[in-house]
C-alpha cells in the first residue's frame, strides 16, 4: 500500500497538467512556409463552418460563413459534417514542393479542394470509406501533394464526416521530413503492435496449457486493444487494404467496443467473483453478453449511439473492478492484486482523458489523443506482470495437486488392496458360520420356532454378506482388467429366462419380456451378463410396488445388443440419478429395503468390461428405466446414445 501513497500523487499532478488550459494560438487567415520550415501544424489557421444537413455542395461551401477555430477540439459522435477551411502561401524563396497531411487517420469521409487564387481548383477524395489503394498518397495518413508554383495564396477546402469521433487536424510537411516522420511513427508502431502480438500468443497458449480461463480472457482483451489502435492509427487501410469499408468499420469499432465486454469478462475470472463476489459475478456476466451482441453494429450508423454508451458502460466496470479489487487486496494482502489496482488507475485515468477528449470536454492535443494508447501499455506491462506471478502460483498449485493425487491414489490402492484382503479373508468364517448354522437345523429339526428363525436369519445375513464380498472382488478384478471374460454366442431369450428363473414366481407375475428378434445372438459372456441384468432387475422389483409391472427387453440389430429394464416406482431425482453407480450409493426411496448399493455399480462394471455402457433414466419423472448399450463392434455409435 506505500506504492500507491506515492503513486497516486504523481498521477493526479499529470492528470491536473493535463486538463490546465491550453494556451490558443493567435488567429492568422494565411499560413506562411518559409526555407525554415519543415513542419507546420496549421492549429490556429483553421476556420470551420457546421453543415447540419450535410447536404452544402462545394459552392455553396465557399459562400458560407466560417469560424475561428482557435482550438483543436473533439466535437464528440455527431451526424453533422464539418467544413474547414485555410489558407497557404509561401516565401519566394521557399520550396514548392509539400505534403498535406489531414487526420485523424480513422474519419470516414474527407474531401479536398485545392482552389488557387485565379479560382482553379483540384478535388481529392480520401477517408477510410475510399478505397486505400486509391488515395492520392497511400499512407496511413489521409496526405496529398501540395504544388506551390508561385507565391500566390492556396485555399483549401476540407469536407469531413464521420460516425466516430470528429477530431480533425492539419499539418504541413517538406516531403522528406514527412517520409521520416511516417518512417519513425511505424518503427515506434510496429513494436508496440509487435510487443501487444507476443503478449496475446503467450497467455493465450498459457492460458490454454493451464486451462485457466483469467488469462485467455486476458489475451482477448490485449487482442481487442491491437485493433482499436491499428484503426485508430490508420494502420486497418494499411494492413488489411480493404475493398468494402464496413471491414474498416468493424475493425475500429470492434476495438473500441470490444475491451469492455473481455474485460467484464477478464475481471470476473481473474477475482474469482463466482467465490468472492457472486452477485456482482451476474453483472459482469450480463456485462459481458450485452456488449458482445452490440459488436456486430459497431459497422452501422448506430455505432455513434452505441459507442458512448459502452464507454460509459466501460468506465464503470472498471471503477466496481477497482473496488472489488481493494476489498480483497484488503483480505489477501496479495502482491499480485496489488498490481492489478496499479493497473487499474493507470488504465482508468487514460481512459477518462480520452473519453473526455472524444467528447469533446478536453482540448485536442498529442497528450490527450495518445494517453490512451500510453496508459494501455502501462495497463498492459503492470497486468502482465501481475498475470505472470498468476501463472506461477497456478503452476505451484499444479505440482502440489498432482502430487496430492499421487498419494491419494497410493493410499486409495492400499486401501483397496486392504479390503480386499480383508474381504478375501471372510470367505472361510463366513462359509464355517454358514456350514455350523445348517448343521444345526439338520440335526435338531424340531427345533422352537423361534430358534429356528433365528438359525435362518442367521443364515440370510451370512449369504448376503458373502454375496456383497463376491460383488466387490469381482468388481475390482473387472476394473483392474484381472478378469478374463469367457465370451461366446450366446442366445439371448434363454440368456434372460434363465434370470427370471432366479427369482422365482415373483418374476414370472410381474416381469414382461420381450426379445427382438425373437431368436437373436450375441457375443458376451453369459455369466456375467445375466449377474449384470440379475441385479438391475432384482433393483426394479424391489423398488417398485408389487402390483405394478417390470418390463424386460432387448433388441439385437447391426450396432449393437439393447436391454432395458423398465419399473414404475419411485424414481430418482435429478441430484440421485447424477450419483446411481457411486459405490455404496443408495437413493431416499431405498431406506426401508435391503441391499449394499453395489449391485447398479456392479452391473456396469460388468457392461463395461464388454466394452459397452450403462445408463439410467427417469422418462416420466416416476420409475426408473436402465439400459445396456453393448456395442458390436466394440463402440457404440452416437445414435444409439442420443436415442436416450
Amino acid at each position: 500500500m506505500k506504492i500507491l501513497k506515492y503513486f497516486l500523487p504523481s498521477l493526479l499532478a499529470v492528470l491536473m497538467w493535463l486538463l490546465a488550459p491550453v494556451a490558443r494560438a493567435a488567429d492568422s487567415p494565411n499560413l506562411q512556409l518559409t526555407t525554415s520550415t519543415r513542419h507546420v501544424s496549421l492549429f490556429g489557421h483553421l476556420a470551420f463552418h457546421v453543415d447540419v444537413p450535410g447536404d452544402l455542395t462545394f459552392d455553396q461551401a465557399t459562400q458560407a460563413e466560417y469560424q475561428p477555430l482557435n482550438e483543436l477540439r473533439s466535437v464528440g459522435y455527431t451526424p453533422d459534417t464539418y467544413w474547414y477551411r485555410f489558407t497557404l502561401t509561401r516565401e519566394l524563396d521557399a520550396q514548392s514542393e509539400w505534403v498535406l497531411a489531414l487526420g485523424a487517420p480513422y474519419l470516414n469521409d474527407v474531401r479536398v479542394w485545392l482552389v488557387s487564387a485565379d479560382g482553379k481548383f483540384h478535388e481529392y477524395q480520401t477517408g477510410t470509406h475510399f478505397p486505400y489503394d486509391e488515395r492520392p498518397l497511400q499512407t496511413r495518413m489521409f496526405a496529398l501533394r501540395l504544388n506551390l508554383h508561385d507565391t500566390t495564396p492556396l485555399t483549401v477546402y476540407a469536407r469531413v464526416h464521420s460516425i466516430s469521433a470528429m477530431n480533425f487536424s492539419a499539418d504541413v510537411w517538406q516531403p522528406d521530413a514527412f517520409v521520416a516522420d511516417e518512417t519513425l511513427s511505424n518503427f515506434y508502431h510496429g513494436a508496440y503492435f509487435g510487443l501487444l502480438g507476443i503478449i496475446v500468443i503467450l497467455y493465450a497458449f498459457f492460458g490454454a496449457w493451464l486451462r485457466n480461463g483469467g488469462l485467455v480472457a486476458y489475451a482477448g482483451y490485449v487482442a481487442t486493444l491491437i485493433l482499436l489502435y491499428l484503426g485508430v492509427n490508420g494502420y486497418t487501410a494499411v494492413v488489411f487494404a480493404p475493398t468494402h469499408s464496413w471491414v474498416t468499420d468493424a475493425v475500429v469499432g470492434i476495438g473500441a467496443i470490444g475491451p469492455m465486454p473481455v474485460g467484464a469478462l477478464m475481471w470476473s475470472l481473474l477475482l474469482d467473483m463466482k467465490r468472492h463476489f457472486p452477485r456482482f459475478r451476474y453483472l459482469y456476466l450480463s456485462t459481458c453478453l450485452v456488449g458482445t451482441c452490440l459488436l456486430p453494429f459497431t459497422a452501422s450508423g448506430y455505432y455513434r449511439i452505441i459507442a458512448p454508451l459502452i464507454y460509459q458502460a466501460g468506465i464503470l466496470i472498471t471503477f466496481t473492478s477497482m473496488v472489488l479489487i481493494v476489498i480483497l487486496l484488503r483480505r489477501q494482502k496479495s502482491l499480485e492484486l496489488l498490481l492489478y489496482l496499479l493497473a487499474t488507475i493507470v488504465i482508468s485515468l487514460g481512459m477518462m482523458i480520452h473519453i473526455a477528449m472524444l467528447l469533446g470536454w478536453l482540448q485536442q492535443s498529442f497528450l490527450t489523443t495518445h494517453v490512451y494508447q500510453i496508459s494501455s501499455l502501462l495497463n498492459v506491462l503492470i497486468m502482465s506482470l501481475g498475470l505472470a506471478m498468476r501463472m506461477r502460483q497456478i503452476q505451484r498449485d499444479k505440482v502440489l495437486a498432482e502430487h496430492a493425487v499421487v498419494v491419494a491414489y497410493r493410499r486409495a490402492d492400499e486401501q483397496r488392496n486392504f479390503v480386499a484382503m480383508l474381504s478375501h479373508e471372510f470367505r472361510n468364517p463366513l462359509a464355517a458360520i454358514d456350514r455350523a448354522a445348517e448343521m444345526i437345523q439338520l440335526k435338531l429339526p424340531a427345533m422352537p420356532p423361534a430358534e429356528a428363525e433365528r438359525m435362518t436369519n442367521i443364515r440370510a445375513h451370512v449369504c448376503t454378506l458373502s454375496a456383497l464380498v463376491d460383488n466387490f472382488l469381482m468388481s475390482e478384478a473387472l476394473e483392474h482388467q484381472a478378469f478374463a471374460l469367457s465370451v461366446e454366442d450366446c442366445p439371448i431369450r434363454p440368456l434372460l429366462e434363465g434370470v427370471l428363473l432366479i427369482f422365482g414366481e415373483t418374476a414370472a407375475e410381474r416381469v414382461m419380456l420381450n426379445v427382438i428378434p425373437s431368436e437373436a445372438t450375441f457375443l458376451l459372456d453369459q455369466t456375467l451378463i445375466g449377474m449384470a441384468v440379475g441385479n438391475l432387475l432384482g433393483n426394479a422389483l424391489r423398488y417398485s410396488p408389487s402390483d405394478s409391472k417390470v418390463e424386460l427387453s432387448a433388441d439385437a440389430d447391426d450396432d449393437g445388443l439393447t436391454i432395458r429394464v423398465t419399473d414404475h416406482g419411485y424414481g430418482l431425482s435429478k441430484d440421485e440419478l447424477e450419483l446411481l453407480g457411486m459405490p455404496y450409493y443408495r437413493a431416499r426411496s431405498s431406506l426401508n429395503t435391503k441391499g449394499s448399493g453395489l449391485g447398479y455399480y456392479f452391473s456396469r462394471r460388468i457392461v463395461e468390461a464388454h466394452g459397452g455402457s450403462l445408463h439410467g433414466y427417469c422418462p416420466d419423472e416416476k420409475g426408473l428405466e436402465v439400459v445396456i448399450l453393448l456395442p458390436a463392434g466394440g463402440k457404440i455409435k452416437l445414435s444409439k446414445l442420443l436415442k436416450y
